[in-house]
């Protein structure tokens, strides 16, 4: 039940910050909204404002923002389909756009609150059931030598790499650690694993700790971090559309909630992480340019601006009913593989 609720929280939060991107925007640019809506399907309950009628729907699977003469049948200067170009474009790249914020505002509360991970001979977690925990070690212990040759603590990096290659160069042996707790010296001996997986010996730490960031520099880095993330998810959706990579890791509602799920179990970080991975992807895959999504919606009116003239409404409509169908199709495909993978 957690998982349930915080799945539709945060598929909530998100599409509503999607459409509130299409809302601000039109009714900055003078183009007047009749239905604000989250959810999809038969409507659950709604609130008449003077000029839009807010509604909750019962299907939580996105949201729509219904604009005056958006059909292309009113003389009215207002309506959406009478509207300058531009400012059609504006009101519908601000839902991807406002994704990209909320995973900018995310990203900088979890630097904020919870701090950045940064390389430190501190170790910043203990694997359980690992070498480490049997031999007593903690999280918050500061590796100073191994073997008895000191680890290099004015240079975090240095010294941790001098860890991993001592642990790889003699890791069948018992190594002798000197570690620092509450400012004392302690002595202990461990024995580490070896993992085929890997190649390699372990004793399950792993290194680092986690400083708190000031509101504006938390701003500064979540920028630069959704930037990251955004050129890598775009990446890895170019490689998965032209090559076919990654194809049998796709996940539909069904598989997100089952995340969701895991990341609930592990705290309130992995599900603001997760967070901000959505609604990027969000973002990201409402800009292609595929009909009935809003990057189909832009392609077809940066075309109305190159020749002049805007294309048939009944042609339009017809192009965005068509790509619906497919999108809906693929959705059950793959929520049938997401169903496949949990049950069988």
């Amino acid at each position: 039940m957690t998982t349930i609720i915080t799945a539709l929280i945060l598929f909530g939060i998100i599409v509503l910050a999607h459409e509130l991107g299409h809302f601000l925007v039109a009714g900055w640019v003078g183009i007047p909204a009749e239905e604000f809506s989250i959810g999809m399907g038969p409507k659950i309950t709604q609130l008449k404002g003077k000029k839009t009628i807010f509604s909750l729907r019962a299907l939580p699977i996105g949201g729509y923002v219904k604009f005056y003469g958006d059909e292309g049948n009113s003389d009215d200067p207002r309506a959406f389909a009478n509207a300058k170009v531009w400012k059609r474009i504006s009101v519908i790249a601000a839902g991807p756009i406002m994704n990209f914020l909320l995973a900018i505002l995310l990203l900088a509360a979890f630097f904020a609150f919870f701090g950045v991970y940064e390389n430190s001979t501190h170790i910043f977690e203990i694997v359980e059931g690992s070498p480490a925990e049997y031999a007593g070690l903690q999280a918050g212990d500061k590796i100073v030598s191994v073997n008895g040759i000191q680890v290099d603590v004015e240079d975090q990096e240095k010294g941790i790499e001098h860890f991993r290659k001592v642990l790889k160069e003699e890791g069948d042996k018992t190594l002798k650690l000197t570690v620092l707790r509450d400012d004392k010296a302690h002595e202990i001996d461990i024995t580490p694993d070896y993992s085929p997986e890997k190649n390699t010996y372990e004793i399950g730490i792993y290194f680092g700790r986690l400083e708190r960031m000031r509101p504006l520099s938390a701003i500064g880095l979540a920028i630069v971090q959704a930037g990251r993330l955004i050129i890598l998810m775009i990446q890895l959706l170019g490689s998965l559309i032209f090559q076919g990579r990654g194809i049998n890791e796709v996940v539909g509602p069904i598989g997100i909630i089952g995340e969701i799920g895991k990341a609930v179990k592990s705290g309130v970080k992995d599900v603001l992480n997760l967070a901000v991975v959505i609604t990027l992807n969000l973002g990201i895959m409402n800009l292609i340019p595929f009909p009935a999504l809003d990057g189909g919606r832009l392609t077809l009116l940066l075309v109305e601006g190159i020749r002049g003239n805007p294309i048939d409404p009944e042609k339009e409509e017809y192009i965005h009913f068509t790509g619906f169908i497919i999108l809906m199709l693929l959705m059950i495909v793959i929520t049938f593989k997401d169903v496949a993978r949990q049950w069988f």
